[in-house]
């Protein structure tokens, strides 16, 4: 059976709390990266309608028969197919919201990074304004080990992606929130990702796409 497939730019982007799933849970997958110049654009429109995708986009996921795309989806899926979904109610409420809460978080990095907000306030001033959302993560998480509670789920790796996200821009950013500031390390050191995070294929620039 043919292994799995990756489509997305050769950027971190919204792919790669699913790069770092796969990695983690030791699946050999292709890593299908389009360059971002004109190139791999023009590679990208070949293809993109030629895949059998029902909505033709980047990233993409094709399992065997199964082919679909939205980042998100392709988190969930992978999520339960490798058992790292909720066990519980209370733990399925607290990783949708997690989720959601995960993707709004990492919007409002991306507009400022891309100079939305910059048109109207520096770093320090951005820095400042997103100090609550930080609270109310330090909040969410509490004494628990991941987001979910006691076992890692597929929506850490998309919290941890968007925390080191706001660590390129402050590299101290977590230093007065200890629960996150754990919670991070505890993601960042997992035995499974280091060979990955640890190699040239794991980009930290560019991020956005």
């Amino acid at each position: 059976m043919a292994k799995p497939i990756l489509g997305y730019w050769d950027c971190r982007g919204v792919a790669e709390p699913i790069r770092y799933l796969l990695h983690y849970k030791k699946i050999d997958f292709e890593d299908k990266r389009y360059t971002t110049d004109g190139a791999g654009c023009e590679i990208w429109k070949k293809e993109k309608f030629n895949l059998g995708l029902d909505f033709p986009n980047l990233p993409y996921f094709i399992d065997g028969d199964l082919k679909i795309t939205q980042s998100i989806t392709i988190m969930r899926y992978l999520g339960h197919k490798h058992g790292l979904s909720y066990n519980s109610k209370e733990q399925q409420v607290r990783t949708m919201v997690a989720e959601q809460q995960s993707v709004e978080f990492r919007q409002k990095l991306n507009s400022f990074t891309l100079g939305y907000e910059c048109e109207i306030a520096g770093k320090n001033e951005f820095l400042e304004s997103v100090q609550p959302m930080f609270q109310q993560w330090e909040n969410f998480l509490g004494n628990r080990q991941f987001v979910a509670g006691d076992n890692l789920t597929y929506v850490d790796f998309m919290v941890y992606e968007v925390l080191d996200l706001y660590r390129e821009l402050q590299e101290k950013i977590l230093d007065d929130y200890q629960s996150l500031k754990v919670y991070f390390n505890s993601i960042k050191k997992l035995p499974e990702l280091q060979e990955y995070l640890n190699s040239p294929t794991h980009l930290s620039q560019p991020s956005f796409k």
